[in-house]
């Protein structure tokens, strides 16, 4: 341990001073991270035994190994998670998790965390993959009073070549849609916002989403009874079928303000165009669901609640590489010059 300490300090004497604090605040977090982590002893991923019949049962490399007592078999913190086959303890995942929040750029991840780019980017997309999962599973459902509305952003294929018979030309980050107004450059993302803080939010379609689009998207995520407040717009009528829609007006007969949703809405845009400075369309689902717990706490509150759906293991979100580059991407079609 102690060489390793002596190496670090080497590392750190090379860095420049303005790094220093931050590769201080790091360390910190990653030391705070291994003593929690230590202290823990998980149930049972093979039985659902409590920690109690758990016991130490020597270590895996640095990692801690198990042994359950009432089904006799062997285990590690990790087993059956999204973290199982991974060579990083809770400490990187977290810093990961805080990077991803904080819109940290893939190359300074991996540069802090002294891994590859390719490890860091599959890392990444890890976490998300898994709580767009957990999303499918446990569905959020919004009750007593929602707000909904769409906004758009531009279609980005960011990290891919455009192909020669795409419908547009590559244009750079910052520019803006060849076509004015709303048009089948702009992604649709609809958002249902709970007054209790409540946030689920998809992407429906190109341009302005169609009837069809929002019943599916809301369809299960309004409890009945809800009283739907938007901005008058007719397609969210719609929403009557789903959740009893009860008035989109109040009694002097104007529209109800919808602030918030409006204002999850600036936090989505300030986060898709200028702290990830741009999010590949495929992948955008994603990054909604990461927006809908993001938005609802502090930076170290989410870096605990998604850790927590990581090292879950009832919830089968084990992804292989192929599955993050792959599986459950967001598909909207080419469309046709």
């Amino acid at each position: 341990m102690s060489s390793e300490i002596s190496e670090l300090i080497k590392l750190v004497q090379k860095l420049p001073e303005e790094r220093i604090s931050e590769v201080s605040d790091m360390v910190k977090k990653i030391i705070e991270d291994n003593k929690s982590s230590e202290e823990k002893t998980p149930d049972c991923p093979h039985c659902g035994a409590s920690n109690h019949l758990v016991v130490k049962f020597g270590k895996n490399g640095d990692k801690q190994r198990y042994r359950c007592n009432s089904c006799r078999r062997y285990f590690g913190e990790a087993t059956k998670t999204v973290v199982e086959s991974s060579q990083f303890g809770e400490a990187v995942w977290k810093q990961v998790i805080r990077d991803t929040l904080n819109g940290v750029s893939l190359d300074t991840t991996a540069e802090n965390l002294r891994i590859t780019h390719a490890t860091s980017f599959h890392m990444r997309h890890k976490i998300l993959a898994a709580l767009e999962t957990a999303e499918s599973l446990e569905p959020t459902v919004i009750s007593g009073v929602c707000e909904v509305d769409d906004t758009y952003v531009l279609e980005s294929v960011k990290g891919t070549k455009i192909p020669d018979d795409y419908h547009r030309r590559p244009r750079k980050h910052g520019a803006k849609a060849s076509k004015r107004g709303i048009s089948d450059e702009q992604i649709s993302i609809m958002a249902d916002v709970g007054r209790d803080g409540q946030v689920y939010t998809k992407t429906a379609n190109r341009a302005t989403p169609r009837k069809e689009d929002i019943t599916d998207i809301f369809s299960g995520h309004i409890s009945k009874g809800t009283l739907v407040l938007c901005d008058g717009a007719k397609s969210f009528n719609v929403l009557s079928d789903v959740a009893e829609l009860s008035n989109v007006k109040n009694e002097k007969g104007t529209f109800y303000n919808i602030n918030s949703v409006n204002g999850f809405h600036s936090f989505v845009k300030t986060r898709h165009n200028h702290t990830y400075r741009g999010v590949a369309t495929k992948y955008l689902n994603r990054y909604n669901s990461l927006f809908s717990i993001a938005y609802a706490c502090n930076t170290e509150e989410c870096t605990e609640r998604i850790y927590n759906i990581l090292i879950d293991n009832t919830g089968n979100f084990r992804k292989s590489i192929n599955d993050v580059k792959n599986r459950d991407i967001l598909d909207l079609g080419q469309l046709v010059n």
